[in-house]
């Protein structure tokens, strides 16, 4: 599987007693699970999600506690690429991707393959009230032939 998913799990019950200022920061990653849609191991800011070069990605929010929060979501708000336009992540805006409810990249110039840091800024939805957060998880380029 040459395309990427990577799925942001939200628990939305335990995460709302929290803020997004560093003091909660630990605290917000034991609420998230990021898992992908290849075979690399879930995880929170530990985890690497190793990606094929010329790839697309996708990132989508769902809620761990989905059957007895129906009513609760999770949007990814803005995905951010700590090496700026060195970045091998290249994310698609709005117009040009999937809109408000994900966010949609590809794998640009490959570089180097070391682990590449990013921001994913996302809202959680529960009982009509949203609050942001934002967490540091990495991603790795993996040569193809």
């Amino acid at each position: 599987m040459k395309d990427t998913i990577i799925t942001l799990y939200v628990d939305t019950c335990k995460i709302w007693q929290y803020s997004n200022k560093k003091k909660d920061k630990e605290k917000v990653l034991g609420c998230v699970l990021i898992c992908d849609n290849h075979y690399d191991p879930p995880g929170t800011v530990d985890f690497t999600s190793n990606i094929s070069s010329n790839s697309k990605l996708a990132w989508v929010g769902a809620v761990i506690n989905i059957l007895s929060n129906p009513e609760d979501f999770v949007i990814i708000d803005e995905i951010k690429p700590k090496k700026g336009k060195d970045s091998f992540i290249k994310i698609l805006d709005g117009d040009a991707g999937a809109g408000t409810t994900h966010k949609d990249g590809f794998v640009g110039d490959p570089g180097d393959c070391d682990p590449e840091e990013y921001k994913i800024k996302f809202s959680v939805y529960s009982g009509g009230k949203r609050k942001k957060y934002s967490i540091d998880p990495k991603i790795r380029l993996i040569k193809t032939t």
